[in-house]
Parts: C-alpha cells; structure tokens; sequence
C-alpha cells in the first residue's frame, strides 16, 4: 500500500505501519510501500507505540504529506581513547582516589577473603590479584 492510500482512507490519524520498501537520501530514509497495522486514535498510545517500535515498524500520522524516517548514527566513545591522553601523573592521581574509597577497598576485601577460601571473584590470575591488593595497601 502507498502512503497516499493511507492517508485518503485514515486522515488526520495516527497509524502504525510495516515498512515494506523504501529507499534512503543522504540521512533520510523514504518510505515507498507500507503494510498497515492499524489505526491509533490515542496520541499517547501512537507515542508508546512508537517509542516501543522496531524491525521496520514505524508510526506516523496521516497529517505527513511524505512517510520519511531521519537516520541518526549514533557513536560511543572509546575508553581507550580516554586512557591514552591521561598522563602518568593523573593516572596516579586517579589510583590514589579511587583505593581511598570505602566501597572499593570494601569490596577488595570481600574479595581477599573469598580469595582464602577458594573463590576467584576477580580474576583467573594469581599474579594480576596479588598485584592489586598489594597496591591497596601501599596507598
């Protein structure tokens, strides 16, 4: 079914529609074939709806002269970016903060103790766990 048919059949509505074809312009992705749903009357409910929408699915009022979806690329930071501008010096700094907090070192020493009594909880290494609360206590 074409966007105009949907608009001439359920005017000034708000429908949930299966995209079945489209194609995309720069940033815009333009909906050519849609698969109707069903019709919402309930503003909140296309809200919901829309809100809780994947897999081709979209909602979209009938008021639109074009059915067109803006296509956002979103990037996450990277932590390794993060750590390679910090200088030695705010590394320790950081290290300092972070082992004088009650709830690390608290959770070190859960560790420590099920460490005793045979439960890796931090790492499969020996060594790598040694060298950590070691560290602890030497800040």
């Amino acid at each position: 079914m074409q966007w105009e048919e949907v608009r001439k059949i359920y005017p000034n509505q708000y429908v949930k529609l299966q995209i079945l074809a489209s194609h995309t312009e720069g940033n815009t992705k333009f909906v050519d074939e849609v698969a109707l749903i069903r019709a919402i009357q309930d503003p909140q409910e296309a809200t919901m709806e829309l809100l809780q929408s994947k897999d081709g699915v979209i909602v979209s009022h009938t008021g639109n002269e074009k059915l067109k979806v803006e296509i956002r690329v979103f990037s996450r930071p990277r932590v390794a970016r993060i750590t390679r501008i910090l200088t030695d010096e705010q590394k320790k700094q950081m290290t300092s903060v972070i082992f004088k907090d009650e709830g690390v070192l608290s959770q070190l020493q859960q560790a420590q103790k099920d460490h005793r009594d045979g439960i890796s909880t931090y790492s499969d290494s020996e060594e790598e766990f040694a060298q950590l609360l070691d560290k602890t206590q030497n800040e």
